[in-house]
């Protein structure tokens, strides 16, 4: 599951207090993941490689969850049609593919504070979101 990660685009959290290669709110690409840590290699633009704690990283929310939330708690969020537009468009952006174009959706999540509070969290809780989805690549069972 943790490996899905690998060339994941991520944002170090801009309140971080002790980041080991100091690129607080700085974009960059998970380049390896350590699992018995939870802890993940992260490679940045400069090519400074920092290794970070899963809760200290920020990414988009998956786009099947977002969807989820906002149908749920639009109202909830405050949130007017353009936020629902930018946010469509964000996920435009993610679903390119290319790291330059994924990483402006993700700084441009981060910067919008209304946004920010429906697309994006830690890459801690992604792992706990996938951890709690069925796994639907499972062949079924067979009773006894």
């Amino acid at each position: 599951m943790m490996e899905k990660l690998v060339g994941t685009s991520v944002m170090v959290h801009p309140e971080l207090t002790t980041d080991p290669v100091n690129m607080q709110g700085h974009l960059g690409t998970i380049s390896h993941v350590i699992y018995e840590d939870n802890s993940v290699y992260v490679k940045f633009k400069n090519h400074a490689i920092g290794l970070y704690d899963t809760n200290a990283l920020l990414m988009l929310v998956p786009v099947d969850m977002a969807i989820d939330k906002l149908r749920s708690d639009v109202d909830i969020l405050n949130m007017n049609a353009s936020d629902v537009v930018d946010i469509m468009e964000m996920y435009q952006l993610d679903a390119t593919g290319i790291p330059e174009v994924q990483q402006e959706a993700l700084d441009w999540a981060v910067t919008h504070d209304k946004i920010s509070g429906a697309v994006v969290f830690s890459v801690e809780d992604w792992i706990e979101f996938q951890i709690g989805r069925p796994n639907q690549q499972q062949p079924p069972g067979r009773g006894i």
